[in-house]
């Protein structure tokens, strides 16, 4: 993005905030839907304390759910690779499983798991690891054949093939994987938080919405945003950093 670009856009956003901001000290009342940006940042600040441990719990249940599911992810992918029939049923399984909303899978996991880390560790697995299966599979399939040939002229086995020819190949695709399946482990554990927690900041968002107390929903919701963003954000990086031969790393520097 040009620097005329970027002026663009974050003009716009100014300019949108400022709107919100009159808008919000004009027509806003107790119990309406749109606090002031500046009654939000205040709320945010005032209850940084408590939000922030509620902030942590989720990141620890999403964290660990998100590296289950990329582990599951990337272990089912391969086994798609290697075998492919028995892979492919585990591959549609994995589809049907998805294809259930994770609002009406979570009471089933918390009231078999308990509302402990065990049940919010699950359903972010459930949300992280299907972009993972999904872009590697296709990035393995998806290989070069003259590069699958070079491996074969030079009697390549197929362990070496898949780690110094198959996997690089897949690795912008399961850094794209990532910069969803982050983000998707942190609201699929907030949404667990609903069900049933101790705490967390989920927990808080509902207390927040039965209470009626805009002004802390949207802190919640500013400070979720910030946390999945960030986990956007560091994938970004990390897939640049990983593959800094790939196009869209070469983009990225421009």
């Amino acid at each position: 993005m040009s620097r005329r670009a970027r002026l663009a856009v974050a003009s716009f956003y100014v300019l949108l905030l400022g709107a919100w901001e009159v808008y919000g000290r004009l027509a806003y009342e107790p119990g309406k839907l749109l606090p002031p940006p500046t009654t939000i940042l205040r709320t945010l600040w005032e209850m940084r304390d408590a939000y922030l441990r509620d902030a942590w719990v989720t990141v620890q249940e999403a964290g660990l759910g998100l590296l289950v599911g990329v582990v599951l992810g990337l272990g089912i992918a391969l086994l798609v690779d290697r075998f492919a029939r028995m892979g492919e049923g585990i591959y549609r399984l994995a589809l049907v499983l998805y294809s259930v909303p994770l609002i009406a899978l979570a009471p089933a996991l918390v009231s078999a798991l308990g509302i402990g880390l065990r049940s919010k560790v699950a359903i972010a697995a459930l949300a992280a690891f299907f972009p993972v299966v999904v872009n590697v599979t296709t990035a393995l399939r998806s290989v070069d054949r003259r590069v699958l040939e070079l491996g074969r002229l030079l009697s390549v086995g197929r362990w070496r093939t898949l780690r110094f020819m198959r996997m690089p190949y897949a690795l912008p695709a399961l850094f794209a994987a990532l910069k969803i399946a982050g983000p998707a482990a942190v609201i699929a554990a907030m949404i667990a938080e609903w069900v049933g927690a101790e705490r967390g900041l989920g927990l808080a968002l509902l207390y927040a919405m039965f209470g009626f107390q805009l002004p802390n929903l949207w802190a919640i919701l500013l400070l979720s945003t910030l946390m999945t963003g960030f986990a956007f954000a560091v994938f970004e990086v990390l897939g640049r950093v990983a593959t800094p031969w790939h196009a869209s790393a070469q983009r990225g520097e421009r």
